[in-house]
């Protein structure tokens, strides 16, 4: 699998409310989630902007998300943030819940639960080198599985330049249930000339680092379980 095709690992958690990706950016989560993102407390990061509060970064509304989404997100390493509802939402954090904060930064774990009602947050993000490694927490994990797809669809829109392409019910379906396994979905779009697009579906289990899981691979070159091809030709 040593090829220049996208590759993007899923392992989701319906219990923990948890998914474990490689492969998507936080661009990608942003412009594919189904949840808006509007305001975001960056827990560990390299971005300084306007506002703090408690020695936290804060980005309110759409334009500093949009600000935020320009930077080289890979350049700072490790990157964790949590939504917010409203800046009232943040001030009226209590010391314990600014210490479980820190310690989701810190541990990449809740000591607690990753979601807070003050906050009313919908994600707790945290990643390490942009587009490599992320542990998502969803309120509705069913935002997961949709940030796969978009990011599927958007990428297949564009090697086919067609606007209208909408991912069949068999390749989602499959996506959702294997991802709760342990999914590598690997997306060939290297023949721009054809106008196509092939999807690969692996089962190949869990993994929290990542290096291991593209060594495994390598080594043990599972079987496809499914494969579909896309064409407006």
């Amino acid at each position: 699998m040593n090829d220049k095709a996208t590759k993007i690992y899923i392992k989701t958690s319906d219990e923990n409310h948890e998914t474990i990706f490689s492969g998507i950016k936080f661009n990608d989560f942003i412009e594919c989630t189904p949840t808006p993102v509007k305001n975001i407390l960056l827990l560990k990061s390299g971005y300084f902007g306007e506002k703090r509060k408690y020695n936290f970064e804060l980005l309110e509304g759409q334009g500093d998300v949009k600000k935020l989404m320009s930077e080289n997100i890979y350049h700072y390493g490790d990157f964790c943030f949590v939504d917010y509802s409203n800046p009232d939402s943040v001030r009226e954090q209590t010391r314990e819940q600014i210490a479980e904060l820190l310690y989701l930064a810190h541990m990449n774990e809740p000591l607690k639960s990753p979601f807070w009602e003050t906050l009313q947050n919908n994600f707790a993000y945290l990643s390490h080198d942009d587009g490599w490694y992320c542990k998502l927490y969803c309120r509705n994990q069913q935002d997961s599985a949709s940030i796969l797809i978009n990011k599927l669809q958007n990428v297949i829109q564009k090697a086919l330049c067609e606007n209208t392409f909408f991912l069949p019910n068999d390749l989602i379906e499959k996506t959702k249930e294997v991802s709760k396994r342990g999914l590598l979905v690997k997306l060939d779009t290297s023949v721009q000339r054809e106008k196509a697009a092939v999807v690969k579906l692996y089962e190949v289990g869990e993994y929290h680092n990542i290096d291991d899981l593209f060594n495994s691979i390598e080594q043990e070159k599972p079987p496809v379980f499914f494969e579909i091809k896309f064409s407006n030709n």
